[in-house]
């Protein structure tokens, strides 16, 4: 039987009192159900497995110590993506550089559109690039917002600001990466 969204909040809720209580098995619960997420947020914006893999146990590293403080004030996701935009973030500003990932290999089969795929990589890579050259609080609204699909309203709790912010930084982070996609398609 589907759970409601209620019952998936109580049921989250549950596991979130349990945890602060101790007990692993709702830990590793709560763990299992924003890892892929949460590195999948850490990828794109740092661009290198081995390092989204790092950040993200730091993530959760992070949410473990900080898991008795937690409050329900508001969604957990919205508390666990806070962690991980301020690993990042962390990460970047100790590190003051960016990591780009290597070409993945592809394996050559029959009847497989190498030229498609070939394509579609180097869309991929002049995408990553470009998110790249934006400034990071751009970056982070633009990632949430359109590959995470979160509500303008949880970015600004994530990113602790207001919601107007959050539309600015979008518009501007989308119009400067319109800007750097014509200049690499015109050399």
């Amino acid at each position: 039987m589907p759970q409601k969204e209620g019952e998936s909040y109580i049921t989250e809720f549950a596991l979130i009192q349990k945890a602060q209580k101790g007990d692993t098995e709702a830990l590793e619960k709560l763990i299992d159900r924003y890892y892929d997420n949460i590195f999948s947020y850490l990828f794109r914006k740092v661009g290198s497995i081995e390092l989204a893999e790092d950040l993200t146990q730091e993530v959760f590293l992070r949410l473990v110590k900080t898991l008795s403080r937690y409050r329900p004030t508001g969604k957990f996701s919205n508390y666990v993506f806070t962690i991980a935009v301020n690993a990042a973030n962390d990460y970047f500003r100790k590190n003051k550089l960016f990591i780009h990932e290597e070409l993945n290999s592809i394996d050559i089969d029959a009847g497989i559109d190498i030229e498609g795929i070939l394509i579609e990589q180097e869309q991929h890579i002049r995408l990553k690039e470009a998110l790249g050259k934006l400034p990071d609080m751009q970056k982070d609204a633009i990632l949430l917002r359109y590959f995470h699909n979160m509500k303008i309203k949880n970015i600004a709790k994530i990113t602790g600001t207001n919601p107007s912010t959050v539309k600015s930084r979008i518009s501007q982070g989308l119009n400067k990466l319109k800007i750097i996609l014509l200049e690499d398609e015109s050399e």
